[in-house]
């Protein structure tokens, strides 16, 4: 089949989760299909990118950066749409894609992303396929629910009124969509998506983390390791959590417990919060996790907020490296604490669960053996991704 791919960004190199599943739903669709992609370029592109896309062949991105400024939020708001949407609007975008779709020849029209939707044209007659890598609503509805600022808890809350109105309305445009989580599936048919059109989507792990040896206990060091993006709000905000109330807890129960944050993007006030909270040692980007997962004694992702599943997540449990998680953190995983992680809702529980984790060798192997097992038997992609198969094939696709 031709399938023409729509993204938001190049997703070369994938440092971001959202960039991540990108690349990897992309790198499926070109194995069994021929995928043409139009996306976004934030800057100009780096050699690497440039080389990406030469490689891959039929890729062409256009230019777009804009802020969110008062007057970007003062548009939308006359336009009727959600901030994000608005940044991401483009009549150069719009004219490509109605210019390639209507050329004919594309089976399936493959939209990464609620940003994207905007960019389908009406009269395609060919498959039309939504990837939502969130459940956009319900992240706007958690992140209100939590702000404590009450003028921008209302601001917030305002936004999210309108992101639901706007991700209601594009659901039935598409044949079929694709959520990451049944907790998403079941979020999306509140909106009103018909049920028989959803799938799921899982988001997958690196696939190459599964292929490198066992860690052991022995091995490790009392360290506790949090690998993300930092630029995105629920990551920040999980992580003020875990260095204001979670991480002093276990410093008290285990004082030569240290606690290592990689990622890409930090806010200067997260920086002045890592350097001043005993223990805690900044590394900012890392290419390479491996050295780390060598030698950290767990996980730990304190995320209170956000949506879809933790890709972080996915990739710790797939090394090997066991895990303590907010409730959030394991969302839409089908985890059982106890068996593949360990789960707690309060900063005193999740203490307590770093602290099990560093002095109980067996309860480690046996959550490390156990989460990098489940990651074998149902996050690889010839598993995971056969509903998108199954609708490509026509299976199902147009009910």
């Amino acid at each position: 089949m031709r399938v023409l791919f729509l993204t938001t960004e190049v997703p070369h190199p994938p440092h971001s989760g959202g960039a991540i599943k990108t690349a990897s739903v992309l790198d499926y669709l070109r194995r069994r299909h021929e995928v043409h992609v139009l996306c976004f370029r934030r800057r100009p592109l780096t050699e690497e990118q440039a080389r990406w896309c030469a490689a891959v062949g039929q890729v062409e991105t256009l230019l777009l950066d804009r802020d969110r400024t008062p007057l970007s939020l003062l548009s939308s708001y006359l336009r009727g749409l959600p901030l994000s949407v608005e940044r991401n609007r483009s009549a150069a975008m719009t004219a490509l894609a109605s210019r390639r779709l209507g050329e004919g020849g594309y089976d399936a029209a493959f939209v990464d992303g609620w940003l994207m939707a905007q960019y389908l044209p009406e009269g395609f007659a060919g498959l039309t396929l939504l990837h939502e890598h969130n459940a956009e609503y319900v992240m706007w509805r958690r992140q209100a629910e939590r702000e404590g600022n009450p003028l921008l808890r209302v601001l917030i809350a305002l936004e999210y009124r309108r992101v639901r109105r706007y991700e209601a309305s594009i659901l039935p445009r598409f044949d079929a969509v694709f959520a990451v989580s049944e907790a998403d599936r079941q979020a999306l048919i509140e909106l009103g998506a018909r049920p028989e059109r959803l799938r799921l989507l899982p988001n997958l792990p690196d696939p190459v983390l599964l292929e490198r040896p066992t860690l052991t206990y022995a091995a490790t060091e009392p360290l506790i390791l949090y690998f993300g993006t930092l630029s995105w709000q629920p990551n920040l905000q999980g992580l003020a959590y875990l260095l204001r109330t979670v991480f002093p807890l276990v410093r008290q129960r285990l004082s030569e417990v240290r606690l290592v944050i990689a990622g890409r993007e930090a806010p200067p006030w997260l920086r002045r919060l890592a350097r001043r909270t005993a223990g805690v040692e900044f590394l900012g980007p890392v290419e390479d996790a491996e050295p780390l997962y060598l030698r950290a004694r767990l996980f730990v992702e304190a995320s209170r907020s956000g949506g879809g599943t933790r890709l972080k997540v996915l990739n710790a449990l797939a090394r090997g490296l066991p895990v303590a998680t907010s409730p959030e953190g394991a969302e839409g995983l089908n985890l059982v604490t106890g068996e593949h992680l360990l789960v707690a809702d309060d900063p005193q529980s999740l203490a307590e669960a770093v602290v099990r984790l560093m002095v109980d060798p067996e309860l480690w192997r046996s959550l490390s053996e156990n989460g990098r097992a489940l990651v074998r038997r149902r996050y690889l992609a010839e598993t995971a991704y056969r509903p998108l198969d199954e609708v490509l094939s026509g299976a199902g696709a147009k009910v």
